[in-house]
């Protein structure tokens, strides 16, 4: 008797808790593309593969909690061996982005460089992650390396393998 009192106190509490873990699961709570919405200081450097150059820039993107962010940035770029000289340039990008519940997310689109029509950049995926509620986002290259297509003034694209990191630190509303 006292076993069998045992047994239906353990399947009670386990249909409780059952019951509780589906109501936190569907709670809503988590991150959404409403979590990125706001502008974005973001310090970044990137290289490419068959090359000796790093880039290093800095910029602000906006996100708009709604999939779709957009960044003007400029930069640097440096041949680790001294054979050709820096280079400058300022650029555009146009991105879409998913956020997963975790706060992970996926952003993909293209750069083109200022004066438009310079260059052209395509097929740039990058994933991230939210943190410090919402105020620091981490970025890098997607994994696995996703190749781009570079266009430069009309001559034929290339395409290229490349790393990229990145922190974004949220830039306070006025």
């Amino acid at each position: 008797m006292r076993t069998q009192r045992l047994f239906a106190y353990a399947f009670a509490v386990c249909l409780v808790l059952l019951g509780t873990g589906s109501a936190i699961a569907d709670d809503g709570s988590g991150y959404s593309n409403a979590s990125l919405n706001g502008r974005y200081r973001i310090f970044s450097n990137a290289s490419s593969d068959g090359s000796t150059a790093h880039t290093y820039f800095i910029g602000v993107i906006t996100y708009d909690g709604r999939g779709h962010a957009r960044m003007v940035d400029r930069g640097t770029t440096i041949d680790s061996t001294n054979s050709a000289a820096p280079s400058s340039f300022e650029e555009t990008g146009t991105f879409e982005y998913r956020v997963k519940r975790d706060g992970s997310f996926t952003q993909s689109g293209f750069f083109e460089g200022n004066p438009p029509a310079s260059y052209l950049i395509t097929n740039v995926q990058y994933v991230g992650q939210i943190g410090a509620q919402g105020s620091i986002l981490i970025l890098s290259a997607a994994i696995p390396l996703q190749p781009t297509t570079f266009t430069s003034g009309g001559a034929i694209p290339s395409v290229h393998y490349g790393s990229f990191t990145a922190t974004a630190v949220r830039i306070p509303q006025e």
